[in-house]
Formats: structure tokens, sequence, C-alpha cells
């Protein structure tokens, strides 16, 4: 009995050192993502896609975050963009500043605000609780618009010094060559303050490309034919600690109340990428699903079929 419980001891040590590991065993994919009417004069854009830093939350968040900075440097992107989550828990953003700022991409660097960013971590605890009472959607928490309002001018002065623009329910347009892209952000939209019809009604059709970035995921089931081409998505942590299943590949054991897993997902009237973040929540963790940037780098659709995300996983 006592060699059985050193023996389950020493292999429940041996699974939480790796799982710790994991966590800062950061993927640099690359996808070529061909895009339906993407005109040749935006063929070879390349988008730095990262979501969930998850800035000062305890554990190993900063080398993870720094191993992405230095991702960021040498893969040379056009654009990079964040989709939410910056910080954890509401924690102090201003200790990353420097090293966000010293992110290079000439078309700029763009992000929205996730759940944490706006203090709503609780509700993950509430969620778990639901679904052990049986309730299997996700706790709704009224987020004052005053309050809201505060947190997205906050977050976007700090965000502004470091060069980071933040898109509040907002599109700006931006020149690439001889092309216009219109980008556009929305903000948290599972908590009610995401405005999607304020966003369609700034939108220039006339852009050959347009992207939305939402933390959400659910956000690409609310885009409508000719509203975008792109979505960049996070939140879900691609499960962040998910148990082997013969025949799903992988069940995540966390519920971030989306139906979307991560990485590419066709859908009927648009394209989403959906990210398993740089950071982790609640737990430094992270198992079958490590934590990842990915280089998306557009062409037309003519030019081929997706191509599986590639990239080395080793320690940068």
């Amino acid at each position: 009995m006592a060699r059985a419980f050193r023996l389950s001891l020493g292999a429940a040590a041996a699974v939480s050192a790796y799982m710790l590991f994991e966590a800062q065993w950061l993927r640099v994919g690359r996808r070529r993502l061909p895009l339906p009417g993407l005109p040749p004069s935006l063929s070879g854009l390349k988008i730095l896609h990262a979501s969930d830093l998850h800035a000062g939350a305890p554990g190993f968040n900063d080398s993870a975050i720094r191993k992405f900075a230095a991702a960021a440097a040498a893969l040379e992107p056009h654009l990079i963009l964040f989709t939410g989550d910056m910080v954890d828990k509401q924690h102090d953003l201003r200790p990353y500043l420097e090293l966000l700022e010293r992110l290079r991409a000439p078309g700029g660097k763009f992000a929205v605000l996730g759940n944490h960013d706006h203090g709503l971590w609780k509700t993950v605890i509430q969620d778990l609780l639901g679904r052990l009472a049986g309730r299997g959607t996700r706790v709704q928490v009224a987020v004052p618009a005053a309050e809201a309002a505060m947190t997205a001018a906050t977050t976007g002065r700090l965000l502004a010094r470091a060069g980071v623009r933040l898109l509040e329910n907002e599109c700006v347009s931006i020149d690439f060559g001889d092309a216009r892209i219109q980008l556009c952000g929305i903000d948290e939209l599972q908590y009610g303050l995401a405005d999607l019809d304020r966003v369609r009604a700034e939108l220039d059709r006339e852009a050959p490309l347009r992207i939305l970035l939402s933390h959400s995921p659910e956000a690409g089931l609310l885009v409508e034919a000719g509203d975008f081409q792109l979505v960049l998505a996070g939140h879900t942590h691609g499960g962040q600690i998910c148990l082997p299943h013969p025949s799903r590949g992988k069940i995540p054991l966390s519920y971030s109340g989306s139906s979307f897993g991560d990485g590419l997902h066709r859908l009927p009237a648009t394209t989403m990428h959906v990210s398993r973040g740089v950071g982790t929540t609640l737990v430094p963790l992270r198992l079958l699903s490590r934590p990842e940037v990915t280089l998306l780098e557009l062409v037309p659709a003519t030019a081929g079929g997706d191509t599986p995300p590639t990239g080395g996983g080793a320690e940068i």
C-alpha cells in the first residue's frame, strides 16, 4: 500500500512538473491562409495573432510573454493583433509596457479587451459551480457602462504608451501598399459589452479586406455575409488542460462558454482563427494545449488550400 502511494505521488508530481513546463513551451505557428476575394495586392500580408497574455497572473506567464516578444521580433509581421485578456484579473499592465513597445510591425499593433481586462474572472468559478448544479450556460454578469468605459479608457491610455491601439467597438483603416485594410474590434461579447451594430455602421464595404477582432469566438457566428473576411479571437486557451481521447483527440477540462476549439474555422459567412493564447489563468498549468502565437500569411483563395500550422515548439 505504501509503495503504491509513493508511486502515485511520484506520478502526480511528474505530471504536474510537465504541465508547468508545457505552460511555458511556446509554440510559434505559421499558417498560409487563403481568403476568398483577397486581391493580389494583399497577398503575402503577414499577421501575428496573439491572445490571452494574462500579464500579472501567478506562475510563469512572464516567461511565456517574453518568449512571445522574442518570437514576434524574429517573424517580422506586418500587423500584430491581440484578441483580449492582456492582463489577468485587472492586474497592472505598466510593468509590461516596455516589452510591448519593443514589438515592431509597420502596419501597427492593435488590441481588444477581454473578460479579465474588465475584472470578470470570477465568473469562471461561477460557471463551474453552475455546471455542477446542472446549469450548462455561461453566467451573465451585468457590467455598469461607466465602469466598462473607465476600464477601456485607462487600458487604452496605457496601451497607447506602448504603441498599441485599443479598438473599442470601432474600426480603423490601414494602408498596405496600394490596398486598404479595415480593422475593427469589439469589446467583450459574452458579457454584453460588444456593439457589433455600431461596428457594422462604420464598415467600409469597398475595403478589399475587413478583419474583426473579438475576444470571444462566438462573434464568428454573428458575422453576416459581406461583413468580414477574417475574424480573430481567443479566450478558450485551447482548453488549457485537456485529457487525451481516442476518437476526439482531446477533451478540454475547462469551460470557456464557447463552442469553438482553437485553430481555423471556416464558417458560413467568414473565416475565423482562434488562438490558444500565450498565458494561463487560475492555475499556471497546461496539458495537451501548448501556448501559442501564430503568423498568418494571407493569400488569395485560388493560391491553394489551407496549410496546417507549422513551426517550432522549442523554448525561445
